[in-house]
């Protein structure tokens, strides 16, 4: 029996350093059937011509390359097309600097024949941190982590960020992907967002065991954190926007005040003024219920305090 086709997706934008022991890493994978669709982003440096040289010895590997560079749109319509390119049923979405480990592919094929189930969106495993040099800084192994085997409502434990989806470890059914609209390119954290909508629909299932590695990069600044927080709650917003009554009324409570503990300690220093603020939506949540419009306040000032 033929093994089904699984596509391999990666947006590259400016990795010319990473990306081809990015595609040695999908070469090396045990499962025979694949494609790889790769679209350069409009790089400023060489990652296509390195892709490209990479790839020419490497046809054979592949039952279909696709490789192509487009303007510059971001990291989400990227994405998108990439995606939207592919052929197969499953596809794994793969950053242009990140690494996949060679069983990967076939470890969660075989999963997903095993658990059966016709509702799976997502499928997500383990994974290795590395730094630039590609030495191993520490694994999400060793962090709680949901239970194996598909679930419902995984929308919860990620509403909560009581443990997180690590992107090269990941792989999307296409058709469920795209239904949702896919990546919002609107949002500055269109992974986590995404996978919010799958799993208010769909199962997500994680396989245990570190079958990837996500690169970590020097210049973690704290404006860069300071956006990223802005942009988790301008994200939690839309979320309880769009699905009223989905979330307890509790966990929007806790989460919130967890939130705006940590929007304090990071403008604390800059922004002492936003105290009684602060304290003053405390107090709120622990009697009403915050809304989108209460997550969007602190998110537009994190974002304001971040340009």
């Amino acid at each position: 029996m033929s093994l089904p086709l699984v596509s391999v997706a990666i947006p590259a934008y400016r990795h010319a350093h990473f990306i081809e022991a990015t595609l040695a890493s999908v070469c090396a994978q045990t499962y025979p059937e694949l494609e790889l669709v790769l679209i350069d982003d409009g790089s400023p440096d060489d990652t296509l011509e390195v892709a490209r040289r990479f790839l020419e010895n490497h046809q054979s590997r592949f039952r279909r390359i696709v490789l192509e560079r487009r303007q510059n749109q971001g990291v989400s319509a990227n994405s998108n097309a990439c995606i939207e390119a592919c052929q197969g049923e499953w596809v794994h979405l793969l950053g242009s600097d990140d690494l996949i480990y060679p069983d990967k592919i076939a470890r969660i094929q075989q999963a997903i024949a095993e658990w059966s189930t016709h509702d799976l969106a997502l499928v997500h495993t383990d994974c290795d941190f590395v730094d630039q040099n590609g030495q191993q800084l520490t694994r999400s192994g060793l962090l709680p982590r949901p239970a194996p085997g598909p679930q419902d409502g995984a929308w919860r434990w990620i509403f909560l960020g009581e443990h997180s989806i690590f992107n090269p470890s990941i792989a999307l059914h296409r058709e469920k992907f795209l239904a949702i609209g896919g990546f919002d390119r609107n949002l500055a954290l269109e992974d986590i967002d995404c996978w919010l909508r799958l799993s208010a629909r769909h199962e997500i299932a994680r396989l245990p065991e570190v079958l990837a590695s996500y690169r970590k990069h020097p210049g973690n600044s704290l404006l860069r954190r300071v956006r990223m927080l802005g942009a988790q709650f301008i994200t939690y917003a839309k979320f309880v926007e769009d699905h009223p009554g989905l979330v307890d009324e509790g966990d929007i409570r806790r989460q919130f005040r967890r939130n705006v503990r940590r929007f304090w300690k990071r403008m604390r220093k800059t922004h002492p003024g936003l105290l009684p603020m602060v304290l003053g939506a405390q107090l709120r949540s622990w009697f009403v219920t915050p809304t989108g419009a209460d997550y969007r306040r602190f998110g537009e000032l994190l974002n304001q305090a971040a340009t």
